[in-house]
């Protein structure tokens, strides 16, 4: 028979197949922690960038209510 394999051969392709598969499995392993990995860290950007985000509103809030001040005192005090 031509296209029929012999058992050997049958066996090292077999072998191959687990071969790969047990190689894949690991690639696949990798791949899913890296995404974890990622995951957590765009969890703590988003994070420290949402709270830098409110720090950087607080301060502008306050910055020009002490400009506004700062003008109306010299408004004031040209006045005097």
């Amino acid at each position: 028979m031509a296209g029929s394999l012999c058992p050997l051969s049958r066996q090292r392709a077999q072998m191959d197949i687990w071969k790969q598969n047990r190689e894949l499995r690991s690639q696949l392993a990798k791949a899913k922690q890296q995404i974890l990995d990622i995951r957590e860290k765009l969890n703590i950007s988003e994070s420290t960038a949402f709270s830098l985000a409110n720090q950087l509103q607080k301060y502008s809030k306050f910055y020009r209510f002490t400009v506004l001040s700062d003008k109306w005192l010299c408004v004031f005090s040209l006045r005097k």
